[in-house]
Order: C-alpha cells, then sequence, then structure tokens
C-alpha cells in the first residue's frame, strides 16, 4: 500500500497531480481484475468536478466510482449493518443524514473484515478538498488507509469553515506517507493577480503590493489584479461599478461574494442583469445577464420562492399549488413520488416540510448525474466556487460578511485565486480596507 499527499496553495495543480498519480499507480496494476478506484470528496460539487476529471481519462474509463463521503458512508453502514452495535447507534442519534452515516462507517471501518472487503473492490482512494474532513470523514480516511493506498490533496487554508481546527488532519496527512509539496503556480502567472493572493494569505497589507491609482474612485492594480473601494450605500452605483468591469473585460466574468444574499448586492445584481447604461461617448453598454449557481438545496428553494404550500392537504391540493413549477423535472418527481406513496402506501395527505424535501431530493439526485452546464457570466457563493477556476472574477465584498480575521482572510484568498486572467475586487463601505481581511490589523 502506498500514500500520497499532495499539499500546495491554490492554483498550484493539486488535483492535476492526484489524478496524474493515479494514473501511475493504475498503469503499475494497482487495480486488478474486477476492481476501480474510489474518488471521495467532501462536497457533491467538488464530487462532479473530480467525475468529470477522471472521466477525461483513458485509464479510469469503467474503472472508477466518485461519491460523497455521506453516499459512501451509507453504502458501508447498509451493508455491515449486522456489525452496527448499539453503542455505535446511541452515538450516531444526535447526528444529522451526513455526519451520521459517516461516523457509522468510521466505526465499522475499525474491523479488519470491513477494511478488507472494501479495499477488494477498491484497492486505490483519491482523496481531493480533504482540507475540508472533519472528524467523521477523517476518521473514514484513516481506516481506509490500512487497507487501501491512497492519494490525496490538501491546502489548508482554504478550508472555509470558521472555527474547524485542521491541524490535527494536516499532521496525519504529512505523517501518513510521501509528502509532495507543490509551490509552482500553474493557475495564473499574472503576477500583480499572484502578489495579491499572497498578501492575503500571508495577512500582509494588500495595498503594499499593489500601485494605487489617480483618479477619483480609489482603486490600487496590478498585472491582473484591481482592489476598488466602493463608497457607495445605493445598489444603483455599486451595478455601475461591476458593469465597467464586465464591459472592459475580454471572455466571461464570474461573480463571486461570501454573502449574495446581502440586500444591497441583490439589488445591484438585478440591475446588471437588466440594466442599460452609457458610456462618457456615448455609448451603450449592458444588460449583463447573470446565470445562478446554487447549491442542491438553494436550487430546489428556488424553484419554490413564489409557491404558496399548504400545511397539510391531499395530492390534488398539492399538485395544483406546484402547477407553476411542474415544468421543472425536479418538481415533476416530487409529484410524481407523492402519487407513488398514495397509490402503494395509501398516504392521503402530505405536508409542506414533506413536499419541499421531496423537491430537494429530486434536485440532489439530478445533480449527482453529472455537472451543471452553465455558459456566460455567473454568479456565486465563494464557497460553491471552490475547486473551480474561471478567467475573469469579480469578488464582491459586502459589509456582512462575519468571522475571524482568519476566515475572511480564506474567504478572500478563495474569492482571489479562482481567477485565471485578471481578478477586481469590490469593496462595498468606506474606510474598510485598513483592517482585516485587506491589512494585518486596523490601522
Amino acid at each position: 500500500m502506498t500514500f500520497d499527499f499532495f499539499e500546495g496553495a491554490a492554483g498550484t495543480g493539486k488535483t492535476h497531480n492526484l489524478v496524474d498519480r493515479a494514473d501511475e499507480l493504475v498503469q503499475d496494476g494497482a487495480l486488478g481484475s474486477g476492481q476501480k478506484l474510489l474518488a471521495l470528496t467532501f462536497m457533491n460539487g467538488a464530487r462532479r468536478r473530480l467525475d468529470a476529471r477522471l472521466g477525461e481519462n483513458q485509464a479510469f474509463r469503467r474503472r472508477f466510482d466518485c461519491q460523497t463521503f455521506d453516499v459512501f458512508a451509507r453504502m458501508i453502514a447498509a451493508r455491515r449493518r449486522s456489525l452496527i452495535t448499539p453503542a455505535m447507534q446511541e452515538q450516531v442519534a444526535p447526528l444529522d443524514q451526513f455526519d451520521g452515516p459517516c461516523n457509522l462507517a468510521a466505526g465499522l471501518l475499525e474491523y479488519d473484515a470491513v477494511r478488507n472487503w472494501v479495499a477488494r473492490s477498491f484497492p486505490l482512494v483519491l482523496i481531493d478538498e480533504a482540507q475540508d474532513l472533519d472528524e467523521h470523514r477523517m476518521r473514514i480516511l484513516q481506516g481506509l488507509s490500512q487497507s487501501c493506498s491512497i492519494v490525496a490533496a490538501a491546502d489548508a487554508f482554504q478550508c472555509l469553515h470558521d472555527g474547524r481546527d485542521t491541524v490535527p488532519l494536516m499532521g496525519w496527512l504529512e505523517g501518513a506517507g510521501e509528502v509532495h509539496h507543490l509551490v509552482q503556480p500553474r493557475r495564473t502567472q499574472r503576477q500583480g493577480l499572484l502578489a495579491a493572493a499572497l498578501a492575503v494569505r500571508q495577512g500582509q497589507d494588500i495595498k503594499a503590493v499593489l500601485t494605487q491609482g489617480q483618479g477619483q474612485r480609489p482603486t490600487w492594480s496590478g498585472n491582473g489584479f484591481r482592489l476598488v473601494e466602493s463608497f457607495a450605500t445605493n445598489a444603483g452605483i455599486v451595478a455601475r461599478t461591476i458593469a465597467d468591469e464586465i464591459f472592459y473585460r475580454t471572455g466571461d466574468v464570474t461573480i463571486v461574494s461570501p454573502n449574495l444574499s446581502h440586500q444591497l448586492v441583490r439589488n445591484a445584481l438585478a440591475d446588471v442583469h437588466n440594466r442599460t447604461w452609457t458610456t462618457r461617448n456615448g455609448q451603450t453598454f449592458g444588460p449583463f445577464p447573470l446565470m445562478w449557481d446554487r447549491y442542491d438545496t438553494e436550487e430546489a428553494d428556488a424553484l419554490l420562492t413564489d409557491i404558496n404550500l399548504p400545511d397539510m392537504a391531499a395530492l390534488s391540493d398539492f399538485r395544483s399549488a406546484l402547477a407553476p413549477a411542474a415544468g421543472y423535472a425536479a418538481v415533476a418527481q416530487a409529484i410524481k413520488r407523492m402519487d407513488r406513496l398514495r397509490r402503494v402506501t395509501g398516504q392521503a395527505e402530505f405536508g409542506a416540510a414533506q413536499v419541499t424535501e421531496f423537491v430537494r431530493d429530486a434536485v440532489r439526485n439530478h445533480a449527482r448525474l453529472g455537472p451543471r452546464r452553465h455558459r456566460g457570466r455567473q454568479a456565486m457563493t465563494i464557497q460553491r466556487a471552490k475547486n473551480r477556476e474561471f478567467a475573469n472574477v469579480i469578488v464582491l465584498w459586502p459589509q456582512n460578511v462575519t468571522g475571524s480575521h482568519e476566515h475572511l482572510r480564506r474567504f478572500l484568498y478563495n474569492g482571489i485565486t479562482r481567477a485565471q486572467v485578471h481578478c477586481t475586487v469590490i469593496v462595498i463601505g468606506q474606510g474598510r480596507l485598513n483592517a482585516p481581511p485587506f491589512a494585518p490589523t486596523a490601522l
């Protein structure tokens, strides 16, 4: 068994090296007849991207299975349920539907028989974005490492869970096998962009590595990077700042923010989506339609935003209430599920919470089939943008971003490092650039 750990900053090619190392192991005979590579991720979005990356490699065609930790854990718990003790069941009682199965699977992987059973099917395991693993998923990885070859990749600074201590996890990863430290940037060679990201990562003053502009608007720039301080308190001015940035960039632009629910941000993006502006020489530009890239739960909730579901009603009433959204596959599947329950189990009434969960389940199931296809301009949270890259990025930094200084720096760093060509950070509110995450401490 082997253990390879790739550690490096954003954009240094961790996932690329992860897949390349797996390719080498497969070429060397790591997979026998009927065996597959198992790829595990914390989030479903990362799973879809890793699934697409592995599918591009001929060595892995029909020889890999890409899952989230909780899906893999549910499989182990279901297949080995006879080994689950009352003490294990008591431990998972207070945990949610995702952490509970992971805790059970971690306990089951303490048995040699279970570990060897997994290894017979999956002798090689890939773990991407390992810095996100909590104690339950870390225990799963530790169990698998005793019977399977492991290739893992992580960067502690890209963990966006405020307050989570990554030291035990990173310490274990670095001591479990061969460590590969990645230092060469691959995503971009724009020196201003790289310098700004490094300043944020190291807790330095970001303005110190940039050149201040001479115009009326406070700006600082570098090759591939621009920092804009917006004094605006109304969405229209913020929208114009965003539209200007989109207008002057070549190629698609992706907008990210730690919090897209901020009302000023939402109103500004609505303006960008619908409004037309005029330059000083009379040229018009805009509108710039935006595609929202949401988490599965957010996608489901958006489908039901304008629908008034009855608290408790028969299928016919819910069918009528859901009629405006029945053209969406997830809603249609939820209606079919209710009809099946009515016919098979005799359930006569359904609750609003139950139906909402049916829609969410349908969205999640659809998402597992493959990545969503988006073209053009997108808007998403920084959490949603993790482990992805885009040509041009606009980071909107509203006034209501909360968390420790370290947490704020990690958020900003993750936003900046999504860019391949250019990143603009628009800071909403006056006098915020002399405090974290833009400077070490309040100046």
